[in-house]
């Protein structure tokens, strides 16, 4: 009777400490909660409607607070982060800017020029092209006087710079206008066969498939170093093992040297 009133009162005290230790671990979870839910943190959003591939200036951009989480590392918090950037997609009003939606203009080098590459008859584009995109250029021309027409990659991932559409009142038609960035000799070039040659075709880069390229030749690269550290590894345990082998070898020479001194020694006694 004893023993159970004991384990009884035991149990009892178990459980108060499990009561209490439970109330006091779900009260802080709840003060973390309040705590983390009490702090804000402003982001970008669209003040207005903005169009794709539009440069962003602040006129275009309000600030709202919203509570700080884990998932903010997408978001624009920081003015800077948006300076020289232009928005890949339509934005409508209130819109939240996160990093994926935007993309930094290119930087022109100082030994490049501005090229226009207008739609005329002869200049083609194949499909849509935007500010940031990249660019080949293949042109058909006369070689020489007599020769048959010639078609050729003049120029390869090129930046274009600006976009937009225009209407040219001579040929009466109306397109998308590129200003891309070349070098002198690249655009003298471009300009010469824009006079001259017979077709100028306009194809964008796949720029994932470019970055895709990167990746391969990284893991390319990366395989390589692996494979070279293994067999150095290899090459690295063989050297070892010889060298054990050696020292083994060694030992037992000296082993067997002994052996025969000891036995003439108790030979000559």
């Amino acid at each position: 009777m004893i023993d159970a009133k004991r384990k009884a009162f035991i149990f009892l005290i178990i459980a108060f400490i499990l009561a209490i230790v439970t109330g006091w671990f779900i009260s802080n979870q709840v003060t973390l909660a309040k705590e983390s839910m009490g702090q804000s943190v402003k982001v970008a959003v669209a003040k207005k409607k903005v169009p794709a591939y539009t440069e962003i200036s602040e006129d275009m951009v309000d600030w709202i607070n919203i509570p700080k989480s884990s998932g903010l590392s997408s978001f624009i918090t920081n003015k800077k982060e948006l300076e020289d950037h232009l928005s890949i997609v339509n934005l409508s009003k209130g819109d939240l800017i996160t990093k994926n939606i935007v993309r930094s203009r290119v930087d022109i080098p100082e030994d490049h020029r501005i090229v226009w590459l207008n739609p005329t008859q002869n200049v083609l584009m194949d499909q849509e092209i935007f500010i940031g995109d990249k660019i080949d250029i293949i042109a058909s021309y006369k070689a020489t006087e007599g020769a048959g027409v010639e078609t050729k990659r003049i120029l390869n991932n090129i930046d274009v710079i600006q976009s937009e559409e225009v209407t040219m009142p001579k040929e009466q038609t109306s397109g998308t206008a590129l200003k891309v960035s070349l070098t002198l000799p690249q655009a003298e070039q471009l300009i010469h066969l824009q006079n001259t040659a017979e077709q100028i075709r306009v194809l964008r880069v796949n720029q994932l498939e470019v970055e895709e390229a990167g990746i391969t030749t990284q893991n390319e690269e990366q395989e390589k170093a692996e494979a070279e550290a293994k067999q150095a590894e290899k090459e690295a345990a063989a050297k070892q093992e010889a060298i054990k082998k050696e020292e083994q070898e060694k030992a037992k020479q000296q082993k067997e040297k002994e052996q025969k001194e000891k036995a003439n020694k108790e030979e000559k006694k």
